[in-house]
């Protein structure tokens, strides 16, 4: 029921999904008669038979505080979702609604990962040799030099596992990269991940450096990272939108447009937002994936694709070991 569009993308972003993961099944929590009237225009019976529709009447809008959200609305479509999700139901959750309410919630049904004060939003950027993952993107506007070492640790433990890296390396973002540059608690940070041994902590990175490749996650509170992320994506939109304007319509363009069609085609497939649509509540005891409010289609399938693969590497289950480990080894 989330996002700027509701079930009318949700849902037959989920058909188009499912219809390319035949090993999928899904729950879906919303209104019965909005989701029902999407799920009608599916007529494939190999799809509708894999899809559960459940009830609910309350949802939670963009405007809910995540307290009044605790209190009143956690039998919510988002809320049973979730319940769900933390009584093995499901593998994993996916929402394009208020990211303070899916937090709030999610501590509340599925708690934090053993070791870990607060879950991140996660997602991979793209940069010059392929994506960095980059931490925390809004659900922390505040975080202490020991929340920021946890994210850390989250992220060098997930690129590991998504990606295979044996030591994958970490920075932290700051305005400078010499050793004096920034604010105290990330030097703080810094020392702490000088001393963590599971961490392949190599000094900090600026804004720029973060699409330059080369490191594999970027760590950074939510206020700076959110920032970060929506210039990024805006610079992205604007680029576009000045290329179309400066090519116009002219024959001569169309001829130069035919040309570069296999190059261009590329370029988007490489930085399109919507490629890299679907944010990790990474530190939740749980499969939990964020797609933007304003996301396509195209976009939410691609979030639905960032938490079956979650779901598939069993993410959560395969970190709590390790950070069970640290806590009895360090503590």
């Amino acid at each position: 029921m989330g996002g700027d569009f509701g079930p009318r993308v949700t849902v037959s972003a989920l058909v188009d999904f499912l219809s390319h993961h035949r090993q999928v099944v899904a729950l879906v929590f919303g209104d019965h008669d909005q989701v029902a009237t999407q799920l009608a225009l599916c007529h494939d019976s190999s799809i509708l038979s894999r899809i559960e529709l459940r009830h609910s009447d309350c949802c939670v809008a963009d405007t809910d505080k995540p307290s009044a959200v605790i209190r009143s609305k956690r039998d919510s479509s988002m809320g049973m979702g979730l319940q769900a999700l933390a009584a093995r139901e499901a593998q994993a959750f996916v929402s394009a609604g208020n990211t303070g309410a899916i937090m709030a919630l999610g501590l509340h049904f599925l708690k934090a990962l053993p070791g870990i004060s607060r879950p991140a939003i996660c997602t991979a950027v793209p940069t010059k040799t392929g994506h960095s993952y980059v931490l925390d993107l809004g659900a922390n506007i505040n975080c202490s030099a020991k929340q920021l070492c946890e994210f850390a640790l989250l992220g060098s433990l997930m690129a590991k596992e998504l990606d295979s890296i044996d030591s994958p390396t970490v920075r932290l973002l700051n305005v400078g990269e010499e050793v004096g540059k920034g604010r105290d608690d990330i030097h703080q940070a810094a020392a702490l991940l000088n001393a963590e041994p599971l961490v392949n902590y190599c000094g900090y990175v600026e804004g720029n450096g973060i699409f330059e490749g080369g490191t594999d996650v970027v760590v950074c509170d939510g206020f700076a990272g959110n920032i970060a992320l929506k210039a990024s994506e805006g610079l992205v939109n604007m680029v576009a939108a000045q290329f179309r304007q400066t090519v116009g319509s002219g024959w001569l363009s169309r001829i130069a447009l035919t040309l570069l069609r296999s190059p261009l085609k590329k370029l988007k497939a490489k930085f399109d937002p919507a490629l890299y649509n679907g944010a990790y509540f990474l530190g939740l005891n749980g499969v939990v994936v964020k797609s933007h409010g304003g996301a396509s289609q195209g976009a939410f399938v691609r979030a639905l694709d960032v938490a079956c693969d979650a779901a598939e590497h069993n993410l959560p289950d395969v970190l709590s070991p390790i950070l069970n480990l640290k806590i009895n080894q360090h503590g």
